[in-house]
Parts: structure tokens; C-alpha cells; sequence
């Protein structure tokens, strides 16, 4: 029983192979292909060309061309190029975003260590030998019982040597009001 039906199943699919052939045949007769695609396939299997119209009937039995770029591969790429677009400003932000995140962290350090510096400033002003120490270079203070001296002039203007002129000379590089009173003041000198 077995083989009898496997056998029947056979010759069913078989005839509906034949029907579907010959259905094919049928709509193929209607259906045409151009001259030039005649043409290649003619030279591709070096049998005779056709030179009649240019148009032939397509039977099912010949084979139709591939496509040489599938629809497929159109769809995919223009998924692609969308994904693409869209990553690229996002992808570009991300970058930006970090940078500015590593600069700020930068920042922040710097601004911690002026606090930590400030933060010791404010500690040693809280020392009563400091703030004695401040007031006395920078407001003149002192402590009771204590004296204070004041020097005029500074260390440089007891090293320059003063030039000796004649007093008949005159100095050339003070303005006017200057170099008379000097030379008033070597004249009364002599």
C-alpha cells in the first residue's frame, strides 16, 4: 500500500508540473523580449542570430535574464544611506558633547585647586602672628610700646654717581626749568 500511494502522489505532482508548463507556454506567448536581449542570448549559446523582428515570443523553456542589480540590494541601500544619515549628526554630537564634557572636568579641577589655595589663605589668616605680620607691612601698624622708622629713598639713589660738570656747562638732557636750577645750584656751589 505504501508504494502505491507514494507512486500516486507522483504522477499527481508530475501532472501539475505539466499543467503549470503548460500554462507557462501559454501566457509566455504574449509575453515579449527586446531584439538586443535575442540577440546576446543567441550569442551566448553560438548558435544562429535573428535578424527578423525585433521582437521574439518568450517560451518557457528559454531562459529570462538575470537582473544585474536585484531590487534588494536598491531597498538595502537606501536603508543604509537613512540609517546613515541619521547616525552621523548623532555620532558628531556625541563627539562634541565629550569634548565639552572633558573641558568642563578641566575646569572644575582648576576651580577646586584656587578653592583648596583660598581655603589655606583663609586659614592662615585665622593665626593672630599673621594678621600682626600684615598689619605691620601693610598698614604701617605697631604694637604698643613699639617704634616705628620710615626710610626715605631707596638703596639705587645713593649708587649712581653724579656727573661733575664745569659750571660753565649746561645740561642738555633736563628740560629747561631743571637744567637753569642746576645750573644755579653749581654757580652757588663755586
Amino acid at each position: 500500500m505504501p508504494n502505491r500511494r507514494a507512486s500516486s502522489s507522483e504522477t499527481k505532482a508530475r501532472a501539475a508540473q505539466a499543467r503549470r508548463l503548460a500554462e507557462r507556454d501559454q501566457v509566455s506567448g504574449e509575453i515579449r523580449t527586446p531584439a538586443g536581449i535575442t540577440a546576446r542570448r543567441g550569442a551566448r549559446s553560438n548558435g544562429p542570430r535573428t535578424t527578423g523582428s525585433a521582437k521574439t515570443p518568450v517560451s518557457a523553456a528559454t531562459a529570462v535574464p538575470e537582473r544585474t542589480f536585484p531590487g534588494r540590494m536598491i531597498v538595502l541601500s537606501l536603508v543604509v544611506l537613512v540609517v546613515i544619515s541619521f547616525l552621523v549628526p548623532t555620532v558628531n554630537s556625541f563627539f562634541q558633547q565629550r569634548s565639552e564634557m572633558m573641558e568642563l572636568e578641566a575646569q572644575i579641577a582648576a576651580e577646586q585647586q584656587e578653592q583648596a589655595e583660598l581655603q589655606s589663605e583663609l586659614l592662615r589668616w585665622e593665626d593672630p602672628d599673621f594678621v600682626r605680620q600684615q598689619a605691620r607691612e601693610r598698614i604701617n601698624l605697631v604694637m604698643p610700646g613699639e617704634r616705628r622708622y620710615q626710610v626715605m629713598g631707596s638703596a639705587e639713589d645713593g649708587e649712581q654717581e653724579v656727573e661733575e660738570l664745569d659750571s660753565t656747562e649746561v645740561r642738555s638732557d633736563l628740560p629747561w626749568a631743571e637744567a637753569l636750577w642746576d645750573s644755579l645750584v653749581r654757580s652757588a656751589a663755586e
